[in-house]
């Protein structure tokens, strides 16, 4: 793995073919073009482009969610009940990344 390229990585690595998105507090995601992903059992992905948008969690809609990579999370309150478990005080009206990539399952 080249430690160039971040670690993206995810407490449920569950990802569907095609675009996937992932939400992440603050902008330290905001920008970057590429990452590793991280599939769970200490395996990674090739690194693979990224597209991001910077947001208000609070404007999110179930549109902008249709990709989440976890079902849990494909609605503005399912989301921000993850994040809240995952990012103790995290608040609806901050700002949050949107971090897309396209996965291709291993064959």
């Amino acid at each position: 793995m080249n430690l160039e390229t971040p670690l993206l990585g995810f407490t449920n690595p569950q990802f569907h073919t095609g675009r996937n998105t992932s939400v992440r507090r603050g902008d330290r995601w905001h920008e970057a073009a590429q990452a590793h992903i991280e599939q769970g059992a200490g395996r990674y992905s090739e690194p693979l482009p990224l597209l991001t948008e910077l947001r208000r969690f609070d404007t999110l809609t179930p549109a902008d969610l249709r990709d989440e990579h976890d079902p849990a999370c494909r609605t503005p309150e399912g989301l921000l009940a993850v994040m809240q478990r995952l990012y103790p005080g995290f608040q609806a009206d901050e700002t949050v990344t949107l971090v897309h990539f396209q996965w291709m399952p291993s064959t």
